[in-house]
């Protein structure tokens, strides 16, 4: 009797069986590849926000450093009025139209300049910053009441040579209105030409700047 009638169901299990094999390493394989990319993707994900989060406190901090610089020039400014005008370091100019805070050439060293630009002494901290800040002080239509116009710029600040708009880094404007009476009632815009005496002082950050 011959036994390869035998061996033959036997040779047919064993091709199955490496055909079920090579199935299921190639399944194996795609399902590999798929979490490889899930894992690539999940990857750049958890990348892109941290750069994300990173540039947001980086911008937060920079915009902090530009607020806390116009606030120190809004006090410097604000802390002239009670001296006598000779005395003063920062001019308190007449009521112009239309107001000399709104006019790009009147805060820059190349135009009229009449803004203040605090010095090192007046800023008085270890690190000075690379762009002082600055601040104008005017007179307005109202009795007694002048507007105090303060900014401050971020160590990164750049600004357009031609109209003074800022190009890198964060500008911070605030601005005080200050109800300051002199010895004696002058014409509402002028000028009065002893010291003044601040009464009261309300100030907001400038969100829509004038250039």
């Amino acid at each position: 009797m011959s036994l390869r009638p035998r061996l033959a169901p036997c040779r047919s299990r064993v091709r199955a069986s490496r055909v079920t094999r090579l199935r299921a390493r190639g399944f194996s394989l795609i399902v590999a590849m798929l979490m490889l990319a899930v894992i690539g993707l999940a990857s750049a994900a958890i990348m892109r926000n941290a750069v994300s989060g990173d540039q947001v406190a980086n911008n937060n901090r920079l915009q902090t450093q530009a607020s806390q610089y116009a606030q120190l020039a809004l006090r410097l400014c604000t802390g002239q009025f009670g001296q006598a005008p000779e005395a003063r370091v920062v001019r308190v100019l007449p009521l112009t139209t239309p107001p000399a805070w709104t006019t790009q050439r009147n805060w820059s060293d190349s135009g009229a300049n009449l803004a203040h630009t605090l010095t090192a002494a007046e800023i008085g901290a270890g690190v000075q910053p690379r762009v002082p800040p600055q601040c104008l002080v005017e007179a307005t239509n109202l009795p007694d009441v002048y507007t105090v116009t303060a900014r401050g710029f971020s160590s990164d600040f750049k600004a357009d040579a031609s109209t003074g708009a800022t190009r890198t880094g964060s500008a911070m404007w605030v601005q005080a209105t200050v109800h300051a009476p002199g010895e004696a009632p002058v014409p509402p815009g002028t000028v009065p030409p002893g010291p003044l005496s601040v009464r009261e002082r309300t100030w907001q950050q400038l969100l829509t700047p004038p250039f």
